[in-house]
């Protein structure tokens, strides 16, 4: 029998991994799913320049593969980011000194509080342009390449729930996976049917999130990459 080839989804947090591995790995039976967590954000680590973010995900790619794996083992890699309301104006990032955790800015659907508004503002930038290559790199060294947001974040389109401790986040994750683990039809179905999913086009998916506040309220573009339910097994 011939050795399935891998699907890599690149995540943010391990309650990604958590939240989907056991529903895509039902989806996409014919391949083997995998997950390389990166513990924070690739789109804005170590404040990656846009010349360098395809670089820097197939840097990713390549400490996934190890010793393990080669490059004709991957057949696909899925890149999936928040959103974290980058494409919203500067103006809608508003100063808040009552936000304790500096790292964290507070989400509403109409703006972004933080402590430090030009820090977000130039956040924002650098994320923007980044998503802005990647969402129209086909091609990662030659294994096909997408990117699909979650926003907020995955929390955000989930279960509709944003501002989460790190505990919140890792009881929502293992609900999730209760739910739709072993029901993939119900799972496609929720992402490409709910009132937040974007599943018409992809280039028009990123055309949408990009306008006004899009990018602080509940859209996701995932679905596209899933098959029909009709196909799902």
């Amino acid at each position: 029998m011939a050795k399935k080839k891998v699907i890599l989804f690149i995540v943010e947090g391990p309650t990604d991994e958590t939240s989907l591995s056991t529903v895509l790995n039902r989806i996409f039976s014919s391949s083997t799913v995998k997950f390389q967590v990166v513990h924070g954000d690739i789109l804005t680590r170590d404040f990656t320049s846009t010349s360098k973010i395809i670089t820097a995900v197939w840097d990713l790619v390549k400490g996934f593969m190890g010793n393990i794996y080669h490059k004709n083992d991957i057949c696909r890699i899925v890149h999936l980011t928040d959103t974290d309301g980058v494409f919203v104006p500067d103006k809608a990032i508003i100063e808040d000194k009552t936000i304790r955790n500096n790292a964290h800015p507070y989400y509403t659907e109409t703006q972004i509080r933080t402590p430090k508004p030009d820090s977000i503002r130039e956040r924002n930038r650098r994320k923007r342009n980044n998503m802005g290559k990647l969402q129209s790199c086909r091609h990662i060294a030659g294994i096909p390449y997408s990117m699909y947001y979650f926003s907020l974040n995955l929390e955000h389109v989930l279960h509709g729930k944003t501002n989460l401790s790190d505990w919140d986040k890792v009881h929502c994750a293992e609900a999730f996976d209760l739910k739709y683990g072993d029901d993939p039809n119900g799972f496609i179905i929720f992402m490409q049917k709910s009132s937040f999913s974007v599943c018409n086009d992809y280039c028009a998916s990123w055309d949408f999130i990009k306008v006004g506040l899009n990018s602080l309220n509940r859209f996701s573009n995932f679905g596209i990459e899933l098959p029909a339910v009709s196909q799902t097994r």
